[in-house]
């Protein structure tokens, strides 16, 4: 019991009592078994890929490559086993079985009889296509054009049908010298040419010359894609076999260029060559057809023979030392040793191996997911990202895979470093350097602990990580990739001095790691397609909303010029302040410039936007001001959802008030109550929330008040702004609004060194031209006359907003300039001395007045 109770986190918390608490415990209890079943299944998932990868048969075959050099200790053959040859040698030998192993072929007897039959029917269809064309002609001739286009189209039909293929030119040239020999026709205009006709003329050649190549033999395909000096052909209805040369027969591509030659030196005119030669085509049929099948199967009965061994390797004989280079033969040896353990031990050894495969990529993965566990546990919580992380971890260990059963392994092409880029900057550098060390781990592991490999992929995917730590725009990723093939050079540079490799292995690696490097620049769109499918928001991201010329911040400066340049304002005090401790500085300013996007659809109800005059706060009542003011909120929220601004950003916009009260519409509502009336709710008064919950939200609400307040200081010296901001933040810390920050006092010590920095910087002293002197002593008469003044005729004006303010802050007492000495629709709360909070302290909201009313409120 002492070990369990040392175990548990905390003492035994008292068990709910209701139905509804009861559900409620159930549904959380239920939530986190879903959630450590998907992660567990996502764990489980990774582990079962990664044994798919290795491997399987013999490893060595896989992981030992010629020119390397062997790391292990001395390798003596433990018993007499047969050298079993390399698959290149054997492939060698079967490619010598076609070279000696001659083809089949089926003698067609009746060869001459078929073309004979092809000749026959080219004589029927050449009749038939010529006495078309001459219908057509006579028909036209005559004047009956309807018969004259059906028999046109007849002969076109014909002429596609036909076995003879000639081109438009040649078919004209046939049927010419056929219709100027029909005496009648208008074509025919001079004597019929002398002679036999051009078509049978030219089909009689052919034949000729057909009979005697088939009567000397030919074959159905190319004589030279034949590797044998001699071929079989095979008689059917005899059942005989004979051998034949050869050099005694022609390929059918032979009779074709044969054609050409001799008729081309029988003829005058090219063109009729190429009718000839095409009246071969229409009618040949060689003499020997090809037995595919026969001949497949004397080559495999060959190739049956071929023994797969070459001697064998005795007992006790050395096969390799170590920072030996290993040489094909070596090489060959160990295939052949791992072949012979493998058959000797059957089952067992591939259990054996099976198990270590799998507590080894158990472990590696455990490396990665406890560090989120106990280190990233918001991380861990996630489980989308788990599952984009998951994701990223799979494809490398898919192209791993691949890689290893590639000649030769090409497991440095694997984009490893593009994996380590992406968790770098979806995540963090910490993540994306665990991420390194678990894939190159389990690189090294499916090569058979290949540590050169793992300390390259580990330094250079380091400094890949190391590049785009703080990544700012696109072209960091070609740096990126420049850095990342320099620290795989150093690291394979330093392994070939050190071991000896060839240079051959070492050029071969360098063109793989220069591909690894290349495919590094693929991380930009792949970044895209995760940031829009996981909804994550990088700092790429980032930075394209930062720009002020984006339509959200141009619609906000046109409509709400006041608001724009308030968070202008916010924007770098908070940016300051979260890069003074750390936080996210890009994030916060980004947070920063959306977070007050919701003013822009009642811009006049704000005093940053309100000029002097009417204020629309005079004709509504405190609930209706107070409904208005807190309305930004919400309706920031949805123009950012409108906007598609990312989650991470849109959190800034509730959370930059948390659940503050509206203090001065607050306190005018309690002073205009009157007896008898309803009591006034304060939960009326409080923005919808939530409070901050992170250390950029919290900065941003203390910004966006320090900034808002500094400006009702007319004169802002050193103590005042350092005596503001410890007043802002003290509220806030009292108030409970930072509780969920993480934020330490000396974060917020820092904090405040910031601002007071930045604002000294902003309200720095101004050289003061000639007569401003003069001006500013003008002012003196009435001043001192209006303290004589009855005190609805006291002018209002920022001097009395400061005395209240420095007043407050020196006394720490309820004191404050009477309300009735601000004459009614005169002042705006910063520059009045508004309702004091519960503490005595003046009214931040009001000190603020970036929420109130615009000049003019009472």
């Amino acid at each position: 019991m002492g070990l369990l109770k040392r175990v548990r986190s905390g003492p035994r918390r008292a068990r709910p009592v209701g139905n509804s608490l009861e559900r409620g415990r159930d549904d959380g209890r239920r939530d986190r078994r879903r959630n450590i079943a998907v992660k567990a299944g996502i764990f489980l998932l990774l582990t079962a890929l990664t044994l798919a990868a290795f491997p399987r048969g013999e490893v060595f075959d896989y992981t030992v490559q010629v020119g390397e050099v062997w790391k292990r200790e001395l390798l003596v053959a433990p018993f007499d086993f047969a050298l079993f040859k390399s698959p290149d040698s054997l492939e060698a030998e079967r490619r010598q079985v076609r070279f000696t192993t001659p083809p089949y072929f089926r003698e067609i007897p009746d060869a001459q009889a078929r073309m004979m039959a092809n000749r026959d029917t080219v004589t029927r269809q050449l009749e038939h296509l010529f006495g078309a064309y001459e219908a057509s002609l006579f028909n036209k001739s005559r004047g009956r054009l309807d018969e004259a286009r059906r028999d046109s189209a007849r002969y076109a039909e014909l002429r596609r049908t036909a076995r003879l293929k000639l081109t438009p030119e040649q078919w004209q040239r046939l049927v010419e010298d056929y219709a100027a020999r029909i005496p009648g026709l208008a074509s025919a205009t001079r004597e019929p040419p002398p002679g036999q006709r051009l078509d049978e003329r030219l089909l009689r050649d052919a034949w000729e010359f057909s009979t005697q190549l088939v009567n000397m033999g030919v074959l159905d395909i190319p004589r030279d894609s034949i590797y044998t000096e001699t071929l079989i052909a095979r008689n059917e209805k005899a059942r005989t076999e004979r051998t034949i040369d050869k050099d005694e027969v022609y390929g059918l591509n032979e009779v074709y260029a044969t054609v050409q030659e001799y008729f081309g030196s029988q003829y005058e005119e090219p063109e009729l060559v190429n009718v000839t030669s095409a009246f071969v085509r229409a009618i040949f049929v060689p003499s020997l057809e090809y037995l595919r099948g026969e001949t497949l199967r004397a080559w495999r009965a060959a190739e049956s023979q071929i023994s797969p061994t070459r001697g064998k390797v005795a007992e006790g004989e050395e096969i390799v030392r170590r920072g030996q280079q290993i040489t094909p033969e070596i090489r060959q040896q160990l295939v052949s040793l791992e072949r012979a353990l493998l058959q000797r031990s059957g089952s067992r050894l591939h259990w054996r191996r099976d198990i270590g495969q799998l507590l080894l990529a158990l472990a590696t993965f455990a490396i990665f997911f406890l560090y989120l566990m106990m280190v990233r546990r918001p991380l861990f919580d996630d489980n989308r990202k788990v599952l984009l992380m998951a994701l990223l971890f799979a494809g490398i260990i898919g192209l791993y895979a691949v890689g290893i059963r590639m000649t030769p392994v090409a497991v440095y092409a694997v984009p490893v470093a593009m994996v380590s880029v992406l968790l770098t900057v979806i995540f963090d550098s910490r993540v994306g350097l665990f991420g390194t060390l678990t894939l190159a781990l389990l690189g090294g592991l499916l090569l058979g602990y290949d540590f050169e490999f793992t300390f390259a992929t580990l330094f250079g995917g380091a400094l890949g990580v190391f590049s785009v730590r703080d990544i700012k725009n696109r072209g960091q990723f070609f740096a990126s990739a420049a850095v990342v093939f320099a620290g795989y050079l150093l690291i394979k540079g330093a392994t070939w001095l050190f071991l000896g490799h060839s240079l051959a292995v070492f050029g071969t690696d360098l063109l793989q790691v220069a591909v690894n490097a290349f495919l590094l620049i693929m991380a930009y769109p792949l970044l895209w397609i995760f940031e829009r499918s996981f909804d994550v928001t990088t700092d790429l991201t980032l930075l394209e909303l930062s720009d002020t010329n984006r339509p959200l911040l141009k619609e906000l400066s046109l409509r709400a010029p006041g608001t724009f340049n308030h968070s202008l304002q916010v924007a770098n005090l908070a940016e300051a302040a979260a890069a003074s401790i750390g936080a996210n500085a890009l994030l916060t300013r980004v947070g920063a410039l959306y977070h007050d996007i919701g003013k822009m659809l009642k811009p006049e109800y704000f005093v940053e936007n309100q000029r002097p005059g009417l204020n629309p706060h005079d004709q509504l009542k405190p609930r209706m001001s107070a409904l208005i003011i807190a309305s930004h909120v919400k309706e920031g929220l949805e123009m950012g959802r409108q906007y598609r601004l990312p989650r991470r950003v849109l959190d800034f916009i509730p959370m930059h008030h948390g659940t503050t009260r509206i203090e001065y519409f607050y306190r005018k509502a309690l002073d205009e109550q009157e007896a008898g009336d309803s009591s006034i709710q304060e939960t009326e008064f409080r923005y919808p929330g939530p409070r901050p919950n992170a250390k950029e939200t919290g900065i941003l609400m203390l910004s966006d008040g320090v900034e808002a307040a500094s400006r009702s200081l007319s004169d802002p010296t050193h103590k005042r702004l350092e005596s503001l901001i410890d007043m802002i933040v003290k509220a806030r810390i009292e108030d409970g609004q930072l509780d969920d920050t993480e934020l330490t006092f000396r974060d917020l010590t820092k904090i405040k060194e910031t601002f007071l920095s930045l604002l000294l910087g902003i309200y720095h002293i101004r050289v003061k031209y000639p007569g401003q002197e003069d001006e500013k002593k003008k002012p003196e008469a009435p001043k001192q006359a209006a303290v004589r003044q009855p005190a609805a005729e006291a002018p209002a004006g920022p001097p009395l907003a400061e005395q209240a303010a420095v007043e407050a802050v020196r006394q720490q007492g309820r004191v404050g300039v009477p309300e009735k000495s601000v004459p009614a629709s005169s002042a705006a709360p910063e520059e009045a001395s508004g309702p004091l909070s519960g503490n005595g302290a003046p009214d931040l909201e009001a000190a603020a007045g970036e929420e109130g009313p615009p000049p003019g409120a009472a």
